[in-house]
């Protein structure tokens, strides 16, 4: 029997039927992943963006991770310095307190010294995930070795500017101040190192004391005493003493801790605005609106079941089926 339907309508119902079939079946997985295409040929037009703004989310990524080590490095450094300063500050009211009472026997003025002077040591070779924080780019090195000072000069008026310094003789890291990029063209340098000079006048003040035995005289208490002073930032250097002043005193070096903490913590926060940013942007290119697209599967559902029943009809049509 020969068909009353066309063949190329017949042909081009079923291009038609097929190609919803395939739509269809592209929208079940997008619905049941939430995703726009499993590989980036289905997103061919979208592909160099979704790969810019991975690559950015992973080097934000980074920023944030690298921040937050470096944050950690100078909270520890910034609580070493700020127990520094108590330390030193108790220190001082002994000296001050054995001077003007004329009992530092009785007070064991050199062993406090000697505690004093391991405290700051202890206090300047803090470690953070086995790196020493205040030994420069030496973060493998102990900073601060007590051993092997020499003698201090005989400290009787008028001395002379600047009294010897032992920083040579108890630092053993290097000058290298660590920096890092904790945003996009942004680096910082950060930290301190343990020679500072306010460190080591407060170490020389406690070396002189120690080394004068439990009755230092006044002349050695007056000296360390401007030391001490000078390091805390009570006193602009004493001549007289051969205290030369401090550019940067112990509350100096803390507010620039606290400054390079409050950097980072502005790039991070740069950051997360950013990261909020690329997540919406990598998801606008990667995923699909599941109710929505639950909408379109029942609609093309729908438009393939009639197609179907079309092409059920159109392949039963005859001349003898037409005739009756």
């Amino acid at each position: 029997m020969t068909r009353v339907s066309n063949y190329a309508l017949n042909n081009f119902l079923q291009s038609q039927t097929l190609g919803v079939q395939q739509r269809l079946a592209d929208l079940q997985i997008q619905a049941s992943s939430g995703q726009k295409a499993q590989t980036y040929s289905g997103i061919a037009a979208d592909a160099h963006q979704l790969i810019s703004l991975q690559v950015a989310q992973d080097q934000t990524a980074q920023y944030v991770k690298t921040n937050a080590s470096i944050d950690s490095r100078l909270t520890t450094m910034e609580s070493s310095v700020s127990d520094i300063f108590k330390a030193a500050t108790n220190f001082r009211t002994l000296l001050l307190n054995a001077e003007n009472n004329n009992n530092a026997g009785d007070l064991s003025i050199d062993t406090e010294a000697a505690n004093f002077r391991q405290q700051v040591a202890n206090l300047l070779n803090v470690q953070v995930d086995g790196r020493y924080l205040f030994a420069g780019s030496r973060t493998d090195v102990k900073p601060v070795d007590l051993n092997g000072w020499s003698t201090p000069p005989t400290l009787t008026p008028p001395l002379t500017l600047p009294l010897p310094t032992y920083t040579a003789e108890y630092y053993k890291g290097d000058s290298q101040v660590m920096s890092a990029d904790i945003d996009t063209s942004l680096n910082i340098k950060y930290g301190v190192t343990a020679d500072n000079p306010a460190f080591e006048y407060l170490l020389r003040a406690a070396n002189y004391i120690q080394t004068a035995g439990p009755t230092p005289s006044q002349d050695e208490m007056e000296t360390a005493l401007s030391l001490i002073n000078t390091a805390l930032g009570t006193e602009s250097g004493n001549a007289a003493r051969g205290t030369l002043p401090l550019t940067q005193d112990i509350a100096d070096i803390q507010a620039q801790i606290g400054t390079s903490r409050s950097s980072i913590d502005q790039a991070n926060s740069r950051h997360s605005d950013f990261q909020i940013y690329l997540t919406q942007g990598i998801a606008d290119v990667k995923t699909v609106d599941v109710a929505q697209t639950l909408t379109q599967v029942s609609s093309y559902t729908t438009q393939l079941q009639a197609s179907y029943m079309t092409l059920s009809q159109i392949s039963q049509l005859s001349l003898l089926n037409y005739l009756k």
